[in-house]
Order: C-alpha cells, then structure tokens, then sequence
C-alpha cells in the first residue's frame, strides 16, 4: 500500500533563511574585520608619525641648548638636558655624541651602536625591533660661523605607538560592534518578513494538499508585490489546474476503456467459432503427422547404415592417429640428438677458437727458444776463442733473462687457457653438480670466448659478489656460451663494437641473473618465438634455430629455474633468469 505524503516520516532540515542570514553575515564579518584592521593599521601609522613629527619637534627646542653645552664641554649640563628629553611621554630614549662619535649621554630605552652606525643626515631612523627615533647633527653658531660640535638621537618606540592608538581602536572597535548590530537586527527582520514568513505559509498551504479536492488545494500568498513567490504561487496553481484537466482525461478514459471491453467480449464470440474450425484442421494435421513418421522411419534405418560407415572409418582414423604418434616420438628422439649435436657443435667452436688463441704464446715461445739457443751457441764460440768480454757476457744474461720471461709469460697464458677451456669443456660435456667460486667460474667462461668477443671488438662486464655457490655448472656453462654467441652473431651482425653486461644477485638461496647487450634488438614478432625449436633469423647463413631453446630447457628443466626476455629493435637485448643454489660459502 503506498504511503501518501502526510504520512511520510519528517525530514531533519536546515532552514535556507538561517543559512543564508550567516552566509551574508559572515561575509559581512570579514568585510568589517578587514576594514578594522586596515583602519587600525592607517591609525598605527598616523600616530607614529606625529611621533616623529614630536621626537623633531623636540629636537628644534633643545638642539641649541645640547650643542651650547657640547661647546663648553659641560657634560654635566648635557646629562641634565638628555635626562628631562626622557620624561617627555613621546620620547623612550635619548643618546648624545659629541664630534668623535663619543657617547656623552644614552638615556632610557634606545638602539645599540651597531643598529645606529653610518647616520650622517638628519631623518627619521628606520624602526628596528619596535624602536624608531629621529637623528640630527648639533650645530653651534659662534661668530658668524656654524661648527659641528655632536649629534643627537631622540628615540620612541611601538608601546608609546600603541598607548596613544589605544583609544582611536576602542573607538572602531566600538562603532564596527554597533554598526554590525544594526544591521543583524536589520537582516533578521528582512529574512523574517521577506523569506521565511512566506516560505512558511507556502509550506502549510502545500500540506493542505488533497488529490481528491484540487479546487481547494489552490495557494493564495498574500504578497503585496510581484515577486518569486508570486510566481511559484503561479506555477503551483497552474499545475493543480493541470492535475485537474487530467483527471477529467482519465474519466474519459475509464469510459472508453469500459466500451473496449464490450467489444472484447464479442470478440471472444468470434475467437471461439474460429477455435471450432481450427480443431478440425489440426485432426487433418495429425494425419499428415503420422505419415511423416513413417518417414522418418525409413530414414533413420538409412542413418543407421550411414553410421556403420562411418564407425569404419573412425577405426581407419584411429589408426592413422597411431601412425602419426609414432612419427611424432620419432621427431622428439631426432629433436633431442640435435640439441645435443647443438651442444657439441659450439664446443667445436670453444675448440677451435681456444687453438687458434694458444697458438700465439706457443709460437712466442718457440720463437723465444730459439733466440736463447743462437745466443748459447755463440757465448760457447767466444768461450772457445777466448773472445769473451764482460760486456758480452752481461749481454748474454740480459737476453737470456728477458727471453726465459718470454717465454715463462706466454707458456702460463697458454696453460691458463688450456686449463679453463678443460674445465669449461668437462662442464659443458656432462651433468655434475659441483662447488665454485662464482666470480671466478663466470670470468673463466667468458675468457673461452674472447676469440670471438675480440673478433667484433665486444667487451663483457661481469658484476658478481664474491660467493662460493654448488649447482649444474655445466648447465650455466652452456647456457652462458650460447647467450654470448647469439650476441656475437645475431646481435653485432651489423656492427663493428658493442659491450655485454651480466649482473648476478644472490637472495634466499637464489641465484638471479640479468643479461644485457646493446646489439640491434629485436621485434616483438621475433621475440614471441625466441625459445621455440628450429626459429633462427639467421636460416641463410647456417643458424640452426636451436641456441634459445637449449638455453630455456636448460633453465626450466635442469637448473629448475625461470628465464624472461624483453628487447626492442636497436636497443638491445635482456635475459632474466634465476634458478636455486646451495651457498657453500658467503661472504
């Protein structure tokens, strides 16, 4: 049942009269306040001036005396003029200084020597700490002649500003409570009679409202001119009229509606003669129904065969299914042996390239040797003849010292290859989990490869702390080497320099990794590919396409860790990868 408007429970409200009376008020309040204070700000300044224009005043009565005095060097007399300017209300201080700068008298509260250094000119002095004063140079005039015998400073400050203020404030004070009196009583009468009178009578009159009887709903407003009340009164009464005219609509309409179901029920007549003849075509309609069952028969028997065949063929499918699963087993097994050829294949590459880097100190060597055999061979001559010197001799030794360091430094350089190049390819080639220095162990893989990082004049950074960690080193080997060649070949292809950075950070037992280079980069097409198996960008100039996907499998399956790449074109290339290690010991 719906609840009418009398019934509805009351509503806390805020009345707009009392709203809108302390808007303007407290507008009016502000107004006030900033006019009183710039009022009381003129009046502050007003009356410091009239005490400077006191402190001069004083200083033209007493100049001549103080200067008379200053000529006679009678300070007595000077302290005596300097202690009466001090009794004058409008002066807190008084300091009196002969021609040297001497102080002869400083009386009451004034500046210190600092704050009143570098007068020269009679003026005000600026106010300093809420103390202001005046300055004027004593001139005695003697025979027709003016003599600068000292100065004087008269000095009055903010209290004396603000005791001569005290009864100017009280008085705007006084007059701004007065006038904001008035003018609430004023506003309160002017809302009461203009506002809240109305919108009452208008609210009580709107409460009378009764649906059934809207001639008398209509407001009547006594307004004594045209106003928004009279108009809301209008627009009120204007709508009741309308409720009205609808209501005479709606009888109209119940009227029309009872006629319309007149003819409905003569309708109704009609449908049901109609409902007789239907029912005779649907007895038709069951015949036609049953003969299309018999139909439907013959076809389902024709289905039935239909699906024999079928079932025949699913089996020739089943099969064939059973086929393709063996060829895809046999593609895995085939997939598998390349990833492991891809494996060796790069450490032929390790090979060749740790050969062609050995060869250098051993033929420096050989060379070396040979040197120290023709300086042997030609001391035993000069021993021999009887030919050799000291000179000679010393020769001899320098050469010898220098060529067996030669020597000495390129067979260390060799065996440092050869030994990390063992290490790295015992690693590569098996699945031992086994302590290492980190730092070390990634120095000495990337070493291996310096052949082919100094072909591309490529520089790698390692950035390592100082751990000791036992893991799949192999694994990291590999994956490593293979980052580092797809840089060399697919990242620097068109470049001639280039730098490659790897990070490592350790946390909770974490190994985690970060792997940049500033090659070409690549698409995000590319990218999306990156660790399937056979993808290369390099299919014409021999790539296999299985680098990446050594370094996923390995990760993912052999170190158990997780592996991202993020990259765009001309800006690099970035692996993150990470994956669990035991500390055997952290610095």
């Amino acid at each position: 049942m719906k609840r009418s408007v009398h019934d509805a429970a009351p509503r806390a409200t805020r009345s707009i009269t009392r709203t809108l009376l302390t808007s303007v008020l407290a507008v009016y309040f502000l107004l006030t306040l900033l006019i009183t204070t710039g009022q009381v700000a003129l009046e502050y300044q007003n009356t410091r001036d009239n005490l400077l224009n006191d402190l001069r005043n004083q200083h033209h009565t007493f100049a001549a005396s103080i200067a008379r005095a200053l000529w006679e060097f009678n300070s007595t007399q000077a302290e005596t003029i300097a202690s009466g300017l001090t009794s004058v209300p409008a002066i807190s201080g008084v300091i009196v200084r002969d021609d040297q700068g001497k102080v002869i008298s400083k009386r009451g509260l004034t500046m210190s020597a600092q704050q009143i250094e570098g007068l020269s000119d009679s003026g005000e002095i600026p106010e300093q700490q809420g103390i202001f004063g005046y300055y004027s140079p004593l001139i005695y005039e003697f025979a027709g002649r003016s003599e600068v015998v000292g100065d004087v400073m008269l000095f009055s400050n903010r209290d004396i500003t603000i005791e001569r203020l005290k009864p100017s404030i009280f008085l705007l004070v006084v007059g701004a409570l007065i006038k904001s009196s008035l003018l609430i009583i004023l506003f309160s009468l002017a809302f009461k009679f203009y506002l809240r009178l109305p919108l009452e009578e208008l609210i009580r009159q709107i409460r009378n409202f009764d649906f059934n009887k809207l001639e008398r709903s209509v407001i009547q407003l006594k307004q004594l001119e045209t106003n928004e009340f009279s108009l809301l009164e209008d627009a009120y009464n204007d709508l009741i009229e309308r409720l009205r005219q609808h209501q005479i609509a709606l009888k109209q309409t119940e009227e029309e509606l009872t006629a319309a179901n007149q003819q409905l029920e003569e309708q109704n007549l009609v449908l049901e003669q109609e409902i007789a003849e239907k029912t005779l075509g649907i007895s038709n309609l069951m015949l036609d129904l049953e003969r299309r069952r018999h139909d439907l028969e013959v076809r389902q028997h024709s289905l039935e065969q239909e699906i024999h065949q079928r079932r025949i063929t699913e089996s020739k499918l089943k099969q064939t299914n059973k086929d393709l699963q063996e060829s895809v087993e046999f593609l895995q097994q085939t997939k598998s042996q390349l990833v492991n050829t891809e494996k060796m294949a790069t450490l032929g590459n390790l090979v060749a390239s740790i050969t062609h880097e050995v060869n250098t100190p051993l033929g420096i060597s050989l060379t070396s040797a040979t040197f120290l055999r023709e300086r042997v061979d030609k001391l035993k001559a000069d021993v021999t003849n009887g030919k050799l010197s000291a000179s000679a001799l010393d020769s001899f030794i320098h050469d010898v010292e220098e060529g067996l360091s030669l020597i000495n430094g390129n067979l260390e350089r060799a065996n440092e290859l050869l030994t990390g190049f063992k290490q790295v390819a015992v690693d590569q080639s098996s699945e031992a989990n086994r302590s290492v220095l980190l730092p070390d162990y990634l120095r000495r893989v990337v070493k291996t490869l310096q052949p082919s990082l100094r072909s591309k004049n490529i520089t790698a950074d390692i950035d390592c702390p100082d751990i000791k960690a036992s893991f799949f080193t192999g694994a990291l080997a590999q994956v490593l080497t293979n980052m580092i060649m797809n840089s060399v070949i697919h990242g620097f292809t068109d470049k001639n320099q280039g730098c490659i950075n790897i990070t490592v950070r350790v946390e909770n037992n974490i190994l985690h990794f970060t792997y940049t280079d500033n090659g070409q980069g690549m698409s995000s097409n590319e990218l999306n590919h990156l660790f399937e198996a056979f993808f290369t960008t390099q299919a014409e100039n021999g790539g296999s396409g299985l680098g990446t996907h050594i370094i996923h499998k390995l990760i993912t399956e052999t170190l158990h860790g997780e592996i991202t790449v993020s990259s765009k074109l001309g800006e690099g290339l970035t692996y993150q990868f990470s994956f669990p290690v035991t500390l055997t010991n952290a610095n």
